[in-house]
């Protein structure tokens, strides 16, 4: 029962997504939603705040938290490391793809199109690593989700991504981490 609720939330969520994207009134709340978040309350220290989130949550961080628990980590957390690894890549790959093909513009203006807006790149991989933290490490899940929705959080404040794209790369990276643990017996026997 679990796994068909999960999928119908997911769908839920993409098609909210959707509608956010496709539709002008679901734009429109994309637009008001990045506009209160962006625009409403600019203080020195929430912006700074901001900032270390999105530090946290770049491709580099991950990797050395990944190196970490990978080579000194307990054994449940060595083998967290290695499917965090497969899925954050995973998710990485599909966010890549999805950015060329769409080509939005960030809030702040045109990027080149393998820097879209659409979707976060950041998004999806502190959801991919937060959902693979609270799956195997349950204690640790709430620390994990508050970071990660911190980090989607700062995209918008900083204005660098609008709340759709950010929603997407979250599901992405979600999807790819519960894939990933659906296959977990595979990957644990590869050794890297």
């Amino acid at each position: 029962m679990r796994p068909v609720l999960t999928g119908i939330l997911i769908l839920a969520l993409f098609a909210g997504d959707l509608w956010l994207l496709l539709t002008k009134d679901g734009h429109a709340v994309d637009l008001t939603t990045y506009s209160i978040i962006h625009d409403s309350y600019r203080a020195p220290w929430l912006t700074k705040s901001m900032e270390l989130a999105t530090k946290i949550g770049e491709t580099k961080v991950a990797c050395y938290g990944v190196l970490v628990f990978g080579f000194w980590g307990t054994v449940p957390a060595q083998l967290t490391a290695k499917l965090a690894a497969v899925s954050m890549m995973s998710s990485s790959g599909i966010v890549a793809l999805t950015r060329y093909m769409t080509n939005r513009d960030r809030p702040e203006g045109m990027s080149p199109r393998h820097n879209s807006s659409f979707p976060s790149g950041h998004a999806a991989g502190a959801a991919a690593a937060a959902l693979m933290v609270s799956r195997r490490h349950g204690r640790l899940g709430a620390v994990a989700w508050f970071i990660a929705l911190w980090v989607m959080l700062s995209r918008i404040y900083l204005g660098r991504h609008y709340p759709a794209d950010v929603l997407t790369g979250a599901l992405l990276g979600a999807i790819a981490s519960w894939l990933v643990l659906r296959g977990e017996r595979f990957f644990e026997k590869f050794h890297f």
